[in-house]
């Protein structure tokens, strides 16, 4: 098969990954995506490639790309809700399974008041547990931990933010990706992740709380703004 300067374009594009969300809403513009990329395009075919052949390149590349994908993303994004919680702590227990920790944990979950909005999250993996609650009930937890078992992380005076979606989050592509763009933007760092169906949760330090809360917020503020659809005027390749 040809490796063809749409194959070329196709491989550059997808590796500016810093660009994807740009393609997505359509606010690049092609002449000048075409102008930056095209050395690199002419070095893959190994010869001069003519810049009007790389625009439509792009032009297709993006188009296609984006086909359909915006629509349903921009739809799950909009009906988004959050919820912050804080006085958060997060212990991570190895050998868990040597002392049967769960069921020594049982006492304080039956304490828990998860009608009232007090969490315990128990992630489980075959030599880490991971205890993420609210810190009053950590003392008790960390009362259980006893040899073989061991204390190998605690990390206290954290937050976490769950978005609430509409159960199909995983099957769109760029839900995931969109909630961290933006706290990648805001120089927010992400502690730790967890979802289940129709959930993310995020885990920060209880310092970044309020910056990472009003950075999603205003997030999802923006996109309730957006068409679902719109027509762009064709753009001039030149």
């Amino acid at each position: 098969m040809v490796y063809s300067v749409a194959d070329a374009v196709k491989e550059v594009l997808s590796e500016l990954t810093f660009l994807q969300s740009a393609m997505d809403y359509d606010l690049l513009n092609y002449a000048a995506v075409a102008r930056f990329i095209h050395p690199v395009v002419s070095n893959k075919l190994n010869s001069r490639v003519s810049l009007e052949a790389v625009a439509v390149a792009v032009r297709r590349y993006i188009e296609s790309n984006k086909a359909g994908k915006k629509p349903l993303l921009l739809s799950v994004i909009k009906n988004a809700k959050l919820i912050l919680r804080t006085d958060f702590t997060m212990l991570v227990v190895r050998q868990w399974l040597d002392i049967d920790l769960l069921t020594q944990l049982k006492p304080v979950i039956n304490e828990v008041d998860f009608r009232a909005g007090e969490k315990l999250y128990l992630i489980c993996r075959s030599n880490d547990l991971v205890i993420l609650c609210n810190s009053r009930f950590m003392p008790t937890i960390e009362s259980k931990v006893r040899p073989p078992a061991k204390l190998v992380s605690k990390q206290v005076d954290l937050s976490v933010i769950t978005v609430n979606l509409q159960g199909i989050e995983f099957e769109v592509p760029g839900v995931l990706q969109f909630f961290t763009q933006q706290f990648e933007m805001t120089g927010i760092n992400v502690l730790d992740l967890f979802s289940t169906r129709g959930k993310i949760t995020f885990i920060f330090a209880q310092r970044d709380a309020a910056k990472a809360y009003e950075r999603i917020s205003s997030a999802i503020d923006a996109v309730k703004t957006m068409p679902l659809s719109a027509t762009k005027p064709k753009q001039s390749l030149y």
